[in-house]
């Protein structure tokens, strides 16, 4: 009797113990996971990156298919705000929110227009990334809109009718110079089929500039040696 009695006890240790495991598990990084992190909670991260996608990129593979505005060839799009996304120091939370989707108000969305191209993106935008801020949308799009006056965007990139051929330091190097604030390891460029695709910047939550994490690895994010900084289809 005595013995069953141990035995129990030892079974309903490891019953606790494996609970425990699997509750301190779900907060933890996953490397099988695409987010890294899933059960995030709202407002709980360690910096920004400031996400400036490449017009003419998007409008080749996807944007142009799709009939989107921002691909209208009279718009001549070139950088445009896409996004400021939150993350940690290893993964990044999305989707931070449960039941219905959030909605956010025509007023915030007409406000954010004559940055970011499209009604939609300022939807999903704020649903994939701007919920784990734990911000309303307005408030959301207001440190946005702060991040996003901090950086000038180069000349060089100011006429998207004309296609070169760069490295992603030479991209880089261009936003350093037209940004005094900027260092080499708080920016990194993208690429998608060989092309550019867009520019990343960090900034500490409080919009400092700073170093970016281990997501923002310009080795991954395009280990190309040249890309084709693509022109608007004709």
């Amino acid at each position: 009797m005595l013995q069953t009695s141990r035995s129990l006890g030892h079974l309903a240790a490891l019953a606790a113990l494996a609970v425990l495991l699997l509750t301190a598990n779900a907060f933890a990084y996953d490397d099988e996971k695409p987010h890294g992190f899933w059960h995030a909670e709202p407002g709980n991260i360690d910096y920004y990156v400031l996400v400036l996608g490449w017009s003419p990129t998007y409008c080749l593979h996807e944007g142009d298919a799709r009939n989107d505005m921002q691909c209208d060839s009279e718009q001549s799009h070139d950088f445009v705000l896409h996004g400021l996304w939150p993350q940690y120091a290893k993964g990044w939370p999305e989707d931070c929110y449960k039941g219905e989707r959030p909605w956010v108000p025509s007023a915030v969305i007409d406000e954010m227009r004559a940055l970011m191209p499209s009604k939609e993106l300022i939807i999903h935008e704020y649903r994939t990334h701007g919920t784990c801020t734990g911000l309303a949308p307005g408030a959301f799009y207001d440190v946005v809109r702060k991040a996003y006056d901090q950086v000038t965007i180069p000349a060089a990139f100011d006429d998207p009718k004309t296609q070169r051929f760069m490295s992603p330091e030479n991209i880089e190097s261009a936003f350093i110079a037209a940004n005094d604030w900027l260092e080499p390891d708080m920016i990194a460029v993208t690429c998608r089929r060989g092309n550019l695709f867009d520019v990343r910047l960090c900034f500490s939550d409080a919009l400092r500039p700073q170093a970016c994490g281990a997501n923002i690895n310009q080795k991954r994010l395009c280990p190309l040696r040249r890309i084709t900084v693509t022109k608007p289809q004709d």
